[in-house]
């Protein structure tokens, strides 16, 4: 009789992955120093909501998001934080991790003592549930970077080499470390970012549903690797939402939860065994991890009754203090030896970060080159119907008309080119500069300076084919000008978006300024009949500076005009200043103000930057 062939599941790698075997451990030992334990106590986290109304004030909702969880894990465990969607998972490693910007009560405990927000961010990694970065940057240029800003200063570069090789074999990422972030798969990204968080060793590490999104060979490998690093002797927390069958249980450690209560912490091994004592019994073919997540969801009575008894059984205190004192009871070592890694210096955070907005800047080339082509056409199309003008007195309107659109294209132009500044990396950047990686101020300096480098190309040669379109006898000075002007309406733009989280909000702001601030540009008004006090605020307006300082330049050459209206005769560049209102000696009072408003407003969009960053979470 024929012998039946059955397929010897043990040959295939998602069972290797699964059983931790088919990859040499290299110098993952389980033999560790039992240094770290992280534990929490009766954590309560409470969100506070206004619901504008649009008669009388605002009603305030409060929701409790974490309700009296306490738990504890030590080094060398991977632990999984499981429940149903909306169950608190995602706020209680954002609490316990100090990533939130919101406060809670309870206690968070490194080694039974206190531990800050600074010490927790230097000590620990964090994997987000979405990956944002600058994905004009390759793999290997984005590890580097990180190596250089994360690692400790002293690092040679042959070690940063060998951190980012040994990474890149063990997470699967020698194929892609020449490929560009924004080419990559969604499983391809985090992996990559649990590399940048590795990089520096950290001994803990917090990891967002990490498997989300993963097929179930990468998941498995994910979590075959995160399981390795915790035998190294770190401790690794992960939120898991519904993992595959046989993934479940590669963690050691689980905790449960629902509607922001706990149910259960200890062992996946034992998991069944609690259950069993409520009369829930998992089938044989059936996922474990979604049976427990179906019972926690579930809104049977008996269910619920159930769930309510595990969560009061879990939250009893003397039971949280018992289990507090057999965790911490032999961990009295200090963890300051974590903390040793000093940081670079700011000057070359400073130019790593200015290497890094270069390279995106480069590589970001179309969109610059459409950027740059529609100024250029803006400029064609605004001095077109001014081509060729002739020097006499009917034209000295057709010149003023000139310099006064010269001026509010460029100011509208380069504000609006600018109010979205902030926006756009902000979500990146404030994870950065949150997590400790680079100071904020190093990093605002390089865009600073990537971005007026670009405005001073563009206004230069904006600037060059206008005049020579109008045929304008131009001069250096002239030239300096227009660039201070487009600077100062760069710096508004700018400053705009550092206040504003939104696009839309900034642009109703600056509608509202640009409405008051044109009619004192000098065209449209006589400076003459304004009351003083109006007449001062002319100095508020970006399009009066840039009028009065480029027509004050223009005129100021111009000795004689042909008069060919005798009634109306305007023979020198004086008289025709006088006409509109500008005084020319105020050229460097007003060259003076602009370059004042520039610092200012400089200064005041980086304490923006700072404030919104403060005010909202990173994750």
């Amino acid at each position: 009789m024929a012998t039946k062939k059955v397929l010897d599941l043990r040959y295939n790698e998602m069972w290797k992955a699964w059983n931790n075997t088919g990859e040499e451990e290299d110098d993952f030992s389980p033999l560790f120093k039992r240094d770290l334990v992280l534990s929490w106590k009766q954590l309560n986290v409470t969100v506070v909501r206004k619901i504008p109304k649009l008669f009388g004030s605002s009603e305030v909702v409060t929701k409790q998001i974490l309700n009296n969880v306490s738990g504890n894990v030590e080094c060398g465990t991977l632990l999984g934080i499981m429940g149903p969607s909306g169950s608190g998972k995602t706020t209680l490693m954002a609490t316990i991790s100090h990533r939130t910007k919101g406060n809670f009560n309870g206690e968070l405990l490194l080694n039974g003592r206190p531990v800050s927000e600074d010490v927790m961010i230097k000590i620990s990694g964090f994997v987000a549930q979405e990956d944002i970065s600058f994905v004009q940057l390759t793999v290997l240029e984005q590890l580097k970077l990180m190596a250089r800003l994360k690692m400790d200063r002293t690092t040679s570069n042959k070690v940063i080499k060998e951190r980012i090789d040994y990474l890149a074999a063990h997470l699967g990422l020698n194929k892609i470390l020449n490929s560009r972030l924004c080419f990559l798969s969604g499983g391809e990204r985090k992996k990559v970012a649990l590399a940048v968080q590795l990089i520096n060793d950290p001994p803990i590490l917090f990891c967002d549903e990490i498997t989300t999104g993963l097929d179930s060979y990468s998941a498995a490998h994910i979590v075959n690797t995160l399981r390795r690093v915790a035998h190294s002797g770190k401790i690794v927390i992960c939120t898991i939402h519904q993992p595959a069958s046989g993934l479940f249980d590669q963690f050691q450690e689980v905790i449960l939860l629902t509607n922001g209560r706990l149910a259960y912490q200890g062992s996946v091994s034992l998991v069944n065994n609690f259950f069993q004592k409520y009369g829930y019994i998992c089938p044989a073919t059936y996922n474990k991890a979604d049976f427990i997540v179906s019972i926690l969801n579930s809104d049977s009575v008996l269910d619920k009754a159930n769930v309510n008894k595990m969560c009061e059984l879990s939250s009893n205190v003397a039971q949280m203090d018992i289990k507090f004192n057999s965790f911490n009871k032999d961990v009295q070592s200090e963890y300051g030896h974590h903390l040793q890694a000093e940081k670079l210096c700011w000057i070359i955070q400073l130019l790593l970060l200015l290497y890094r907005s270069i390279t995106c800047f480069i590589r970001n080339y179309k969109e610059k080159l459409l950027e740059f082509g529609t100024s250029m056409f803006l400029g064609v199309i605004t001095s077109s119907p001014y081509a060729n003008l002739q020097f006499d007195t009917k034209a000295v309107q057709n010149w003023q008309g000139f310099w006064l659109c010269l001026v509010i294209n460029i100011v509208f132009q380069f504000i609006y080119s600018a109010i979205a500044t902030h926006q756009i990396k902000f979500s990146v950047v404030h994870r950065e500069v949150s997590n400790k990686v680079y100071s904020l101020s190093a990093y605002y300096v390089s865009e600073l300076i990537i971005l007026y480098l670009w405005v001073f190309i563009k206004t230069v040669l904006f600037c060059i084919v206008v005049f020579w379109i109008v045929g304008v006898n131009w001069v250096y000075m002239q030239l300096l000008v227009f660039i201070i002007v487009t600077f100062a309406a760069v710096s508004y733009g700018s400053l705009l978006s550092a206040y504003f989280s939104r696009v839309e909000e900034a642009v109703v702001f600056s509608t509202v300024y640009e409405y008051l601030a044109l009619p004192l540009s000098g065209a449209y008004l006589s400076f003459r009949s304004l009351p003083k006090v109006l007449y001062s605020l002319r100095y508020l307006s970006l399009f009066f500076l840039g009028c009065e300082t480029v027509s004050s330049l223009f005129w100021e050459r111009i000795k004689t005009l042909p008069c060919t209206d005798v009634a109306n005769c305007l023979d020198n560049g004086k008289a025709v200043l006088n006409k509109y209102g500008f005084v020319s000696s105020d050229l460097y009072f007003d060259i003076t103000i602009l370059l004042t408003f520039c610092l200012l407003a400089n200064i005041f969009g980086y304490f923006g930057v700072l404030i919104r960053m403060k005010k909202q979470p990173a994750y």
